[in-house]
């Protein structure tokens, strides 16, 4: 008997969001995934989030027909009735566009992902600003260097020196951990400085330990003993446009007290001064949780403005890496309607982080929402208030489980997932290009979204048009110059940019000059009756939300420090809880050596229906700058029974 001749793996690329948009190699039959070799920046080696997705595509509880809502249970629908359901919701809102809200993540990405975008901008309906991720960390970029860039990340190969602010390199870009990895055996030294959660020892020659979201402080009081050793060369200062201003606003703060505002001692402080003087180049990470704060855009730009006036922005080995945006290789597509009420310039936009407060006052009033790639309902700070919110509306979700969002939803529509759907991916940290093969058809009657919105759209007065698939994919290839079934036959494609940016302190802004801030904020009082801060960090298992429900079956943990002030008067306590000002969650309580006393980790994006979302006990704060939720200064105590009255 012949044996059965085995096919090689097929070509595909991860979508999920992570910044290192791997290359994989798929064998449908086997069900595996692995690294795509030939991939540059892939490598070898890809994540167990990538490796095991098998297991979501396939998990007996996904999602794989459309569902109405009947009372308090969906019953199957075929798509015909679902997209005409919905094309009557809409054409008895055209004239009012503003009654339609539109909500947009980022569970997956691409060209052909940016279908919903599209189609709702064509539309003009209400969308949604600010973020619920990375914005604080870009607008301070921004603010800084006048654009986001970094350095090539493999320049990290080049640095004497790395000093990570806060990057939990054992669950977050695994890649960027492995070059960490790579550039300490070639003899580069790694200091990390952080409130801890993160596993950062085994990533690090030394370590230490700052109060939550104080880390401008500690860069404040480096910057000052730079200033006043009188170490700053010249020539940087003249690269800057406002040095008097920032010197000015620095020497407004004593340095004893910057040093007890982000709770460091002196010693500690004293190294990381040596790190930044020592010659040759030191790069730096900074972790987007450290912008997650009241005043994250202001921890950023200290910083920058550290590695700056320590002479290591524009060099090679040097630099600061927060991220890029995962568009700009991108091109860009659009729809068409003709007889649209508004232009682009005229839509209504709520604002993201503080959602159901929006969706409570908004006039007129929301009547239709959209919500796909997102379990917002889930993700946004005061959960509850959001699921409030959005029965008050008719909502479609489109997901694949039953998810916070999806529950609370009106109708639900199956999407094609990873690796059943057709795109181009960009990185957030790396400027390569994947093709995403369909390596698979979808599921049950699943479909991808840009098929979803291109069928609706056709049952809409005025109709929406898109472009053909293939238009729209080599629309996105138009700023790499490149074929579309070249790039298919490949698999990826690497755009050009410079490997060390701001060579020459040639910066980004109109005046080409690198631009200091100009205060320095205190942080805002402690509260007595919750005097500890809860970190509601990114896990390692599951990206985000995307968690099975049978890995949600016990209590939530939390992790406190042996030295926690609280943990005492818990002895003996049956029922522990997590309170804030917003309510309380049952947990359970371990402890972890490398935490800040007054710190409080939980791993977020739990499921509130389980009982594991944190966000529900997590107010509404938005940061300094980007308009970015501020989840981690959030205040919270720990609680045994008899509980106290909250």
């Amino acid at each position: 008997m012949d044996k059965k001749k085995l096919k090689p793996p097929l070509v595909s690329a991860c979508m999920l969001d992570c910044p290192d948009a791997c290359s994989f190699l798929v064998d449908p039959e086997a069900t595996s995934i692995r690294a795509n070799p030939k991939h540059p920046f892939t490598k070898k080696f890809i994540c167990r989030k990538g490796r095991r997705f098998f297991d979501r595509l396939n998990a007996p509880e996904r999602i794989v027909q459309p569902l109405l809502r009947k009372r308090k249970t969906f019953v199957p629908v075929n798509w015909d009735k679902a997209l005409d359901l919905i094309a009557g919701k809409l054409n008895a809102l055209h004239d009012r566009p503003e009654a339609v809200l539109h909500v947009r993540g980022y569970g997956y990405r691409g060209v052909l992902a940016q279908a919903s975008v599209n189609f709702f901008a064509a539309l003009g309906s209400s969308t949604t600003h600010g973020s619920l991720c990375d914005e604080a960390g870009i607008a301070a970029c921004i603010r800084d260097f006048g654009v986001l860039t970094h350095n090539n990340p493999e320049d990290l190969l080049h640095a004497s020196r790395i000093v990570n602010w806060g990057k939990d390199l054992s669950r977050s870009s695994p890649h960027t951990g492995l070059l960490i990895r790579q550039a300490r055996k070639s003899g580069a030294m790694v200091l990390t400085i952080s409130p801890g959660g993160d596993n950062s020892a085994g990533f690090s020659d030394a370590c230490i330990r700052i109060r939550p979201g104080r880390d401008r402080f500690l860069a404040a009081w480096v910057i000052r003993k730079l200033m006043d050793a009188g170490t700053i060369k010249p020539e940087i200062i003249q690269a800057t446009s406002n040095w008097p201003d920032f010197h000015k606003a620095l020497h407004e703060h004593d340095p004893d007290a910057l040093l007890r505002a982000g709770d460091v001692d002196l010693e500690d402080a004293e190294e990381v001064l040596a790190w930044y003087a020592a010659p040759g180049p030191t790069a730096t990470l900074i972790g987007w949780g450290l912008q997650r704060y009241l005043f994250g855009g202001q921890n950023v730009r200290l910083i920058n403005a550290l590695a700056l006036l320590s002479g290591q922005i524009g060099r090679s080995g040097g630099g600061t890496y927060f991220n890029i945006s995962s568009s700009r290789n991108l091109g860009l597509w659009s729809a068409s309607s003709s007889g649209r009420p508004l232009s682009l310039k005229d839509r209504r936009s709520l604002l993201l982080p503080a959602l159901a407060w929006e969706m409570d006052w908004a006039d007129p009033a929301v009547e239709f929402v959209w919500v796909d790639g997102h379990n917002v309902v889930n993700q946004v700070p005061d959960s509850q208030a959001a699921r409030r919110a959005f029965r008050n509306s008719f909502v479609v979700c489109v997901d694949a489980f039953f998810n916070d969002t999806a529950i609370v939803a009106d109708l639900i529509l199956p999407p094609a997932l990873m690796l059943e759907r057709e795109d181009i991916i960009g990185s957030s940290l790396h400027d390569y290009l994947n093709y995403a093969a369909p390596v698979l058809p979808p599921r049950g009657s699943c479909r991808s979204d840009y098929e979803i919105l291109r069928d609706l759209g056709q049952r809409l007065e005025p109709a929406v048009i898109f472009p053909g698939p293939d238009e729209c994919l080599a629309a996105g290839l138009e700023p790499l110059g490149m074929d579309l079934a070249a790039f298919r036959a490949r698999g990826f494609a690497q755009a050009k940019h410079p490997a060390v940016a701001f060579e020459g302190l040639r910066f980004a802004h109109p005046d080409r000059l690198y631009h200091f801030p100009e205060r320095l904020d205190p942080e805002p009082g402690d509260d007595p009756d919750y005097p500890l801060q809860l970190l509601s960090l990114v896990r390692g298992s599951f990206m985000h939300s995307q968690i099975p429900e049978a890995e949600q079956q016990e209590l939530p943990k939390v992790w406190v420090s042996s030295c926690n002030p609280e943990l005492a008067g818990l002895d003996g306590r049956e029922n522990v809880f997590l309170a804030t000002p917003l309510g309380r969650m049952a947990v359970q309580v371990e402890t972890a050596e490398d935490l800040h006393p007054l710190t409080v980790v939980i791993r977020r994006d739990g499921w509130m229906r389980l009982g594991h979302g944190p966000n529900a006990i997590i107010e509404v704060r938005q940061t300094d700058m980007g308009q970015c939720a501020a989840y981690y200064t959030q205040p919270c105590r720990l609680e045994g029974e008899p509980c106290r009255d909250l």
